[in-house]
């Protein structure tokens, strides 16, 4: 699941220009960003989605181990909505 949501990600990275770098290990997956991530956190948590941001331009990501790709294809889809939201 960690390469399909990394993977997922990384073509988030092609579709918007905020996100400066993608990377990550099993399912512990940090976005960098080139705009502050307090922003797109606090839509991603309006919108139903609970993720941490660090050094005020890192999103990181550390679902549960036995996270399904029904609910990771959910919290991409709450992620691309926040960050077209913030981005436009």
């Amino acid at each position: 699941m960690g390469t399909y949501f990394l993977g997922e990600l990384q073509k988030l990275q092609k579709k918007f220009d905020c996100i400066t770098n993608v990377r990550g290990l099993g399912l512990m997956i940090g976005i960098e960003l080139n705009i502050p991530g307090k922003d797109i956190f606090d839509v991603c948590f309006k919108n139903g989605l609970i993720i941490n941001c660090t050094q005020g331009n890192i999103l990181r990501f550390m679902p549960a181990l036995n996270v399904t790709r029904k609910q990771a294809d959910k919290a991409l889809h709450i992620l691309e909505k926040s960050i077209a939201e913030v981005a436009s």
